[in-house]
């Protein structure tokens, strides 16, 4: 990293030197006041703040995790007992906790019509089990994510040597720089088959389990019609099984979401401001800009790397004998009965504060699809006509 001297924007460096001069005790208030994201980035500033933060981060971590999620108790008081020895690794943790959270909570919204599923909202403990299981499926997909880092920074840092690399660099440039590309993403997948392939059988399971709740937030709703929604680029079909082909691995943006990772999600969930008009649609914006930005010929072989992928956490998580442990439909059908005992026994429901997270990632609603609710309605209504009044 460039010393301060030499950074390009001297305003921002005097700034930062002026922070840099305060008393010890100041800058601990001022880490303090910090969110997650805040404090890691401050960390990196400098010798002088990474020491401070991490001396005092059993100091600063209560107050930084407090100042992330303000109204989250129930999260916040599951890691009380492990702050003291635990701070730093505490906060990074929590990032995973509030996606499931998130996840687990805002299922709710995704089956607009039935309502067969509804989520458990994040400061009712019963839903700790289900919210554990979603956190380590987080956790598997940084893990994966970060294999993809890893490799494309070794790639940038790398040159090919061989007569016939350079033959085709210098005579081929187009077909060279497609197939270092699809190798590199080769590798990848043979690293995250091979991480795949050291998990446990019940570590797969929860990343399956996850995989199947994050699809219910990629939403080609009858709803979202109009030029407000852009539509569904990543396959066949604009999306009219986009749901589907997400947790079978079948979409590009299946390997998309493996090479972003969690923090993606993240973004748009939590860390941005959640009213922002950028915000709302930070997923989708950015996956179609990178799909965009993908060769024809590259996304069809990381389409067909996220299958191959896949078929190996099913494999991994025995999918077709221990559908139960993969599927949320069991956890969210015994809160239904839980919730209602409660209302029968006069209890409150459980508080709400995930109301205003900007869950879905909303793209437009498939031709076909409007074209069949048009056609239902107007049989609909034509047999209402049809009807005799009645006396």
């Amino acid at each position: 990293m460039p010393s301060l001297g030499r950074r390009k924007q001297p305003q921002q460096s005097v700034a930062l030197g002026s922070v840099l001069d305060l008393p010890d005790d100041i800058l601990i208030l001022i880490c303090a006041q910090c969110r997650i994201d805040e404090l890691f980035a401050l960390r990196l500033t400098s010798a002088k703040t990474r020491n401070i933060i991490d001396e005092y981060i059993t100091t600063i971590a209560p107050s930084v995790a407090r100042s992330t999620f303000p109204h989250s108790d129930h999260l916040l008081e599951r890691y009380v007992n492990i702050l003291p020895t635990l701070a730093f690794r505490f906060l990074k943790d929590l990032i995973p906790e509030q996606l499931a959270a998130i996840l687990v909570d805002r299922h709710r919204v995704a089956d607009e019509w039935l309502q067969s599923r509804y989520g458990i909202p994040a400061e009712d403990g019963f839903g700790d089990a289900l919210r554990d299981r979603v956190a380590g499926g987080w956790r598997i997909l940084g893990q994966l994510s970060n294999i993809s880092r890893t490799e494309h920074a070794l790639a940038a840092k790398q040159t090919s040597k061989t007569p016939t690399d350079l033959a085709n660099k210098l005579f081929r440039p187009a077909h060279f720089k497609l197939e270092a590309l699809k190798h590199v993403e080769d590798v990848i997948l043979q690293k995250r088959l091979a991480h795949i392939a050291r998990l446990r059988h019940e570590e797969a399971q929860d990343y399956k389990l996850l995989l199947t709740l994050l699809s219910s937030a990629f939403s080609t709703s009858i709803s979202n019609i109009g030029d407000a929604f852009e539509p569904w680029p990543f396959d066949f079909g604009s999306g009219i099984d986009g749901q589907r082909a997400l947790r079978k691995g079948k979409t590009w943006l299946s390997w998309y979401i493996l090479a972003e990772g969690p923090h993606l999600f993240w973004h748009q969930w939590w860390s941005l401001p959640h009213d922002a008009p950028r915000t709302r649609n930070y997923i989708r914006d950015r996956s179609i800009e990178a799909f965009n930005n993908t060769p024809e010929k590259l996304s069809n072989h990381q389409r067909s790397l996220a299958r191959t992928l896949q078929e190996a956490v099913n494999d991994k998580a025995a999918m077709d004998f221990d559908f139960s442990e993969w599927s949320p439909v069991r956890h969210f059908a015994r809160y239904a009965k839980h919730r209602l005992q409660r209302r029968e026994a006069g209890l409150p429901p459980a508080r709400e504060i995930l109301g205003h997270v900007p869950f879905l990632i909303n793209f437009r609603c498939p031709a076909e699809i409007v074209s069949r609710y048009e056609a239902l309605e107007e049989e609909r209504n034509a047999s209402r006509a049809s009807q005799p009044l009645p006396r």
